[in-house]
């Protein structure tokens, strides 16, 4: 079954650190405080971001992951806050722990990371032939475990790839576009380096079923 810690390191090291790039939306809802510019040491503003963390995402998440809204830990970003929003507010709302392949998760996961609509799952799920209702999100891992016995998880791994893309571009923000289809195309390589460790756990499970009496 997929693992959340496969997709951290990939993850943290696409998103750095502070952000107050005007490009990108997040910078609608900046935090109020006034940091220092790891790059040239001075006092600034406008700080909208943190290891891909949202500053309307960390003040939303205080009183659900019981941490105070402080310059200190938006600046730092602990460790132990980054995980629990990123694996308790994102992976664990589809339940991917049950996934049977880690490269689907780890796209699962950063679709909804670096923004999507839930339309979009729900008209990849109905291309395949699943109707699925936006409320059910605990179904999501099953209905892949489903589509990748039907179809394949190199079928499935390339379709999301290229919904993820057409979403991309469709926001309109050329100044990211070169960025965001770079990291994508590495998301897509490191999705693949698991195809055969999904094959080999699904063909040692298959085995050991036969063994039984």
């Amino acid at each position: 079954m997929a693992n959340f810690n496969e997709i951290t390191k990939f993850t943290k090291a696409k998103e750095g650190g502070l952000s107050r790039a005007t490009t990108d939306k997040a910078s609608e809802y900046p935090s109020p405080y006034a940091i220092k510019d790891p790059k040239d040491g001075v006092i600034k503003t406008g700080w909208h971001t943190n290891k891909g963390v949202t500053y309307r995402t960390f003040k939303d998440s205080t009183s659900k992951y019981g941490y105070v809204d402080n310059v200190e830990n938006f600046a730092k970003m602990p460790e132990e806050i980054w995980w629990k929003i990123a694996k308790n507010s994102y992976w664990d709302v589809f339940n991917l722990d049950n996934c049977k392949s880690q490269g689907i998760a780890n796209i699962m996961f950063s679709w909804i990371w670096g923004g999507w609509s839930a339309s979009m799952l729900q008209d990849y799920f109905k291309s395949k032939g699943v109707n699925w209702e936006t409320k059910n999100k605990k179904q999501v891992a099953d209905i892949f475990n489903q589509l990748v016995d039907k179809y394949g998880e190199k079928e499935i791994i390339d379709e999301m790839i290229e919904v993820k893309r057409k979403y991309l571009l469709s926001r309109n923000q050329p100044a990211n576009e070169k960025g965001w289809l770079k990291r994508l195309e590495e998301l897509k390589n490191l999705s693949y380096s698991y195809i055969s460790k999904t094959t080999k756990v699904i063909s040692t499970q298959i085995k050991e079923v036969k063994k039984k009496p």
